[in-house]
């Protein structure tokens, strides 16, 4: 089904900075020379999944996989050994319609790679604490939904903005979250205009989660990353256009008590860093635990480090400058942390959980 891009009314025009379309986002890939980039799959409708990766990744621990390590006496024969860096996986727009993760990891890998964003500033503290690990990063895993999403939604309608990442059914009535999600896939023959959410065959791939029955190459390329780069933890950067309020979403109870605490710890230390860009925060406010079964929680099974999503403000009402502020400050707390401490201690890993 050939769809085009949707237009929001009465929207600013993006900066020039602000490269989200999928030939921009493949142009700054491939153009990395610091980093390497690797086509690691091919979306429905023809379009490159591409990782960049920061760092050397020599042979890590023994050939053996994360769920019969945990089963050893030594957990930790899994991943990363002696001083090898930690590794941290990221992904922007897993939902295409979803942008802002995408500006900010093709803005880190600028960083990385000329020592000034897209805009032409330095941000020299986050390139020196980013140069501590190992970087994997999927700037857009759905190339399919960014193919015909709007390039922002910065003081967009909030009416029209569930019609561009939702979509719309054949009878003209929106598809609307979370009711989108009881399809998997989407029926696409009742539909008149997918959105930019799924991939062009109506996959979710953030529910792409089933293990044993992964549907699409674009959720198998990230979980393979996971696996085979040993990661320590998992950054998945999202979006949502209601709440005015950028926030760090708390773990998932199925984490395991170990990673519950580690995702806890860094969504309110992540929450809090934003009191600085004008968004509120109370000390006091328990971070949730949630019961959803996602990618994250696929990715976690394939390696055992947390996950932590992010969802920025996508109508920011101070623009596409706060927006990546945001996304440069929940970096920098979350590189400072696991300068204190591990993000996934796997040698003690079996021992807290049996203790719990």
């Amino acid at each position: 089904m050939e769809m085009k891009r949707f237009e929001l009314t009465d929207v600013a025009p993006r900066p020039s900075w602000w490269l989200v379309r999928p030939d921009e986002i493949e142009t700054i890939c491939r153009g990395t020379m610091k980093g390497k980039c690797t086509q690691e799959a091919v979306t429905p409708a023809g379009f490159p999944v591409l990782r960049v990766v920061y760092g050397d990744f020599p042979a890590t621990g023994k050939p053996v996989n994360w769920s019969s390590a945990l089963g050893s006496r030594t957990p930790d024969c899994f991943g990363r050994q002696g001083n090898e860096p930690q590794t941290i996986l990221m992904t922007g727009g897993i939902h295409g319609c979803e942008v802002e993760g995408v500006i900010l990891l093709l803005n880190l890998i600028s960083l990385m790679e000329k020592g000034v964003d897209l805009r032409g500033k330095e941000r020299p503290e986050l390139v020196k604490d980013a140069s501590n690990y190992r970087l994997v990063l999927f700037p857009c895993v759905n190339m399919d939904g960014r193919a015909i999403s709007p390039d922002h939604r910065v003081n967009a309608d909030p009416e029209e903005c569930p019609r561009a990442g939702g979509g719309w059914w054949k009878d003209g009535s929106t598809i609307r979250w979370p009711d989108m999600k009881e399809y998997f896939p989407l029926p696409l023959d009742r539909v008149g205009y997918r959105g930019g959410y799924p991939n062009s065959l109506g996959y979710n791939i953030q529910h792409d989660a089933s293990p044993g029955n992964i549907k699409t190459q674009e959720a198998k390329a990230l979980l393979r990353a996971a696996e085979e780069k040993c990661i320590d933890i998992f950054l998945n950067f999202h979006s949502q256009p209601g709440s005015p309020r950028s926030v760090a979403c708390g773990p998932q109870i199925y984490a395991g008590p170990a990673n519950i605490a580690t995702g806890k710890e860094l969504a309110k230390r992540c929450n809090r860093a934003l009191t600085s860009v004008g968004f509120p925060f109370d000390e006091n406010e328990e971070i949730r635990v949630g019961a959803e079964v996602n990618i994250n929680t696929a990715v976690q099974l394939c390696c055992g480090a947390p996950a932590v999503t992010f969802e920025f403000w996508a109508r920011d009402n101070q623009g596409f400058d706060r927006i990546l502020e945001t996304g440069y400050l929940w970096l920098e707390t979350i590189f400072k942390y696991g300068m204190e401490k591990p993000f996934c201690d796997r040698a003690n890993r079996k021992q807290i959980d049996s203790e719990r």
